[in-house]
């Protein structure tokens, strides 16, 4: 299993810059990276501009104007219980699969069983591990226009071991690795001879993104798997996606905020393949073609619906020990799950503070879960931290799993 985990990671790395449900969701991702700062504070963004958002959520937010360059960054993470999956691994069932599972249920069924069941306890929880490259990204105001351009290099992999039936455990893999580079344009109306006839301030802005994904997935029970002969295969797929928005601001009380944004629009990815990793033998694929039919149709009929956002957001007075400061709600109608989730589960609520110059504080509630994140800013680099939860279940509360990130990156903010 570790060794299928780790051919996933280095296949995102190798990246240039059903009846029984999977962890690849049925839905598409959106095309995009991860904004930190926006999970710290709960996933509230739609009213709450974040150095990200124009690119990853709403576009709007490219005409809050300024001028910022990301020269590079990279971003690490991980979620669920990955280190006692390894130590599993490595001190139990690496060793009885190389003695072999069908050799121990002959002689000693008993410490078959107590295997599995270790195996299940382990593994019910989703675990993710997650990496990302920020190449460069700039963005800039010409009056009331600004315009931006980014590179997002993003790779996922989530695991996750569950009863395939007779207890016997299932191991089911999933790695998925993007390539995306939103270009993104927006005007502040109230710099235009329209803004006289505005009662608030307007911005709006649309991006169109271009997606380049690789997939691969592994979903076999324990005694299938094969040491001496087992394969990871690769399918690829290209996309364009498009979003648009709008930021008001000042909307009837000075410092309240409106958002909206509709997101992941275009087609689903069209998924070919690629190529086979023999993670352990040779690269012959003679007797794996069924498989590899299997795993194009499942990534094909995946779901891609457009996804809208809506947030309102108030800016609290600066004083002197702090400054840009505020809160945030947000409902959106992105689901984390395969199942269709409940209200409550579309809804984000954060709150952020910068003290002085430097700190950046943030936290907030996700789906019911608690969030938290800070930053040290200066002028030509970013250190960045947040966590958050995730629900993968049906019901808030049903299968949770907590992720944390962290991110360094240089450039002029």
């Amino acid at each position: 299993m570790t060794r299928l985990l780790l051919a996933a990671l280095a296949l995102s790395l190798a990246v240039p810059a059903a009846a029984q449900p999977h962890v690849t969701t049925t839905r598409e991702a959106p095309a995009g990276g991860t904004d930190l700062a926006s999970l710290g504070s709960g996933g509230a963004v739609a009213a709450t501009p974040t150095f990200d958002s124009p690119f990853l959520s709403n576009p709007a937010h490219i005409a809050t104007g300024g001028f910022s360059l990301n020269v590079i960054g990279v971003t690490a993470g991980a979620g669920g219980n990955v280190s006692e999956v390894m130590s599993f691994y490595a001190d139990e069932l690496s060793p009885a699969m190389e003695e072999g599972l069908e050799t121990i249920r002959e002689e000693d069924p008993d410490r078959l069983e107590a295997l599995y069941d270790e195996a299940l306890r382990i593994g019910s929880q989703p675990k993710t591990a997650d990496l990302g490259v920020l190449a460069p990204s700039v963005r800039a105001s010409f009056g009331p226009a600004a315009v931006g351009i980014g590179v997002y290099g993003q790779s996922v992999t989530r695991g996750r071991i569950r009863d395939g039936g007779a207890g016997i455990p299932y191991v089911d893999l999933y790695s998925q690795a993007d390539l995306a580079v939103p270009v993104v344009a927006g005007v502040d109306l109230a710099k235009t001879p329209l803004g006289a006839a505005l009662p608030f301030g307007l911005r709006v802005g649309a991006s169109a993104t271009v997606l380049q994904r690789r997939v691969t997935a592994k979903a076999a029970t324990v005694d299938a798997l094969d040491p001496d002969d087992e394969k990871l295969y690769v399918f690829r797929g290209n996309t364009t996606r498009f979003a648009a928005g709008l930021f008001a601001t000042d909307v009837a009380v000075r410092g309240f905020d409106v958002g909206a944004e509709v997101s992941n629009v275009g087609g689903g990815v069209d998924y070919a393949f690629d190529r086979s990793i023999a993670v352990a033998g040779s690269d012959d694929m003679a007797d794996d073609l069924a498989e590899v039919a299997a795993l194009e149709a499942r990534f094909d009929g995946r779901e891609a619906a457009p996804v809208v956002r809506v947030g309102v957001a108030y800016r609290l007075p600066a004083f002197q020990s702090f400054s840009g400061a505020g809160v945030a709600v947000d409902y959106t109608t992105a689901a984390t799950s395969d199942y269709d989730q409940s209200l409550q589960a579309g809804l984000r609520a954060g709150a952020h503070v910068r003290l002085g110059r430097v700190l950046e504080l943030r936290g907030g509630v996700s789906q019911g879960m608690p969030s938290a994140g800070a930053a040290l800013v200066t002028r030509v680099a970013r250190f960045e931290y947040a966590t958050y939860g995730v629900e993968d279940g049906r019901l808030l509360g049903q299968l949770r799993r907590r992720n944390h990130v962290v991110r360094v990156r240089f450039g002029l903010f």
